[in-house]
C-alpha cells in the first residue's frame, strides 16, 4: 500500500466517502490510489496539464491496478472533465494561491457540482483567502501540515455560498479559521508568521522613505492582533 507525506496525509484525511474525487496536478497519482485503497473514494479522476506528469502517474495505476477505477486526463485545471463526471470532491494541490483561484473560476459547472473543495496553496495564501472569502466559500476550514521543515496550508470548504464578514488584516494573514481553532501545529505556523512580521519592523523602521511609515504603522498592527 502507498505511504504518502505528512503533507498528503493531511489532504488525504478530509476525504470521507467519496464516489468520485478529482486530483487536479496529480503528478504521480499517489492520492487517488491512497484514496481507493483505504476506502475513502470508489473512483478517482488524476489530471495534469503535463505528459510527464500523467506518465508517472499511469504508471502507479498500472502498477497498483487500479486502471478501472482511475481515469487518467491530461488538461489545464478543471478543463478535462466532463459533464458527466461529477466529481464529488475536488483536490487542488502543490500549486500557486492564485493559480487555484484562476482554475476554479474558469470552472463554476465542475465547482458547483462538487460537495467538497480541497486545496492546498504553496503561494499566495493572503490572496487565495480573499478570493474564496469575497466569492461566498462556505464551510472554510484550514488545516496546517509540517513537512521537510516547511509548514503547509490546506483550505478546505463547500462551494455552497455564503456571506462572509470582510477579512481583517491578520485574519487575511494567518487565517480566520486558524486563528478561531487553532489546530494541531498552529504554534509553531504562528512563530513563523510572527518572526517574519517582526523582522519586518526592524526593516521598516530603518526606512527613510515616505511610504514606510505607513507600512510599519499597519506591520505593527497586525503583530499586535496575532500577538
Amino acid at each position: 500500500m502507498i505511504k504518502l507525506t505528512p503533507r498528503l496525509e493531511t489532504l488525504a484525511a478530509l476525504v470521507d466517502r467519496s464516489e468520485l474525487t478529482a486530483d487536479i496536478g496529480t503528478d504521480h497519482a499517489y492520492l487517488p490510489v491512497y484514496l481507493i485503497e483505504r476506502g475513502k473514494a470508489k473512483r478517482a479522476i488524476a489530471s495534469d496539464i503535463a505528459e510527464g506528469p500523467l506518465a508517472r502517474a499511469a504508471e502507479t495505476v498500472r502498477k497498483h491496478g487500479m486502471s478501472g477505477m482511475i481515469s487518467l486526463r491530461l488538461g489545464a485545471g478543471l478543463e478535462p472533465l466532463t459533464p458527466v463526471d461529477t466529481a464529488d470532491t475536488i483536490i487542488i494541490a502543490g500549486m500557486g494561491g492564485e493559480t487555484i483561484a484562476e482554475i476554479l473560476e474558469r470552472s463554476p459547472e465542475n465547482v458547483s457540482a462538487a460537495k467538497l473543495i480541497i486545496t492546498q496553496p504553496m503561494s499566495s495564501v493572503p490572496e487565495f483567502r480573499d478570493y474564496i472569502y469575497q466569492s461566498g466559500y462556505s464551510d472554510i476550514r484550514e488545516y496546517l501540515a509540517v513537512e521537510g521543515g516547511k509548514i503547509y496550508n490546506i483550505i478546505s470548504m463547500s462551494p455552497t455560498r455564503t456571506v462572509h464578514a470582510p477579512l481583517e488584516p491578520h485574519e487575511r494573514l494567518a487565517g480566520r479559521d486558524l486563528l478561531e481553532r487553532k489546530p494541531k501545529n498552529f504554534d509553531k505556523y504562528l512563530k513563523k508568521l510572527t518572526n517574519a512580521l517582526e523582522a519586518k519592523i526592524i526593516g521598516l523602521s530603518r526606512s527613510a522613505a515616505p511610504e514606510a511609515k505607513a507600512e510599519l504603522k499597519r506591520t505593527k498592527a497586525i503583530l499586535s492582533k496575532l500577538s
